[in-house]
């Protein structure tokens, strides 16, 4: 059984795209108090988790200590592909607060973005940890 569509994106009276998933809203208790589609249906919040992940450094005021921009804390609520603006933006984060890419626990992978990756090839290196999708996250 498949995910019932939840939202169609429509441009200049064309579909564009439509996205599939389930929606559930529960109380602190997990009584559902709406759904739409497979409320029941067992998920992982993975990436999705890093805005909910990065509260307590924007309630503890930790970012404007930092003085962390918009783009910063954009790389530190989302997974990126490995460009390189997303691997400055990552070092940029890790000089404010005193850390390197050595310090991340999150690993290394190839970059998602295709130029980045072919760029690394050419150069003969190899992916660092601020080329992980979630070193934003976990520079952080």
């Amino acid at each position: 059984m498949g995910y019932p569509p939840i939202l169609k994106v429509v441009r200049a009276g064309v579909t564009e795209s439509i996205h599939h998933g389930a929606i559930c809203v529960s109380d602190n208790k997990g009584n559902i108090i709406s759904s739409w589609g497979m409320p029941d249906q067992i998920t992982f919040l993975r990436s999705s988790a890093k805005p909910f992940q990065a509260l307590p450094l924007l309630e503890s005021g930790a970012s404007k200590t930092y003085e962390l921009s918009a783009q910063e804390l954009a790389l530190i609520c989302a997974s990126h592909s490995g460009t390189e603006k997303h691997v400055a933006l990552a070092e940029s984060i890790q000089e404010k607060i005193g850390i390197t890419e050595n310090d991340l626990q999150c690993g290394t992978h190839q970059p998602f973005d295709r130029a980045a990756a072919l760029k690394l090839k050419i150069e003969n290196r190899q992916p660092s940890p601020n080329h992980h999708n979630c070193s934003g996250k976990h520079s952080g």
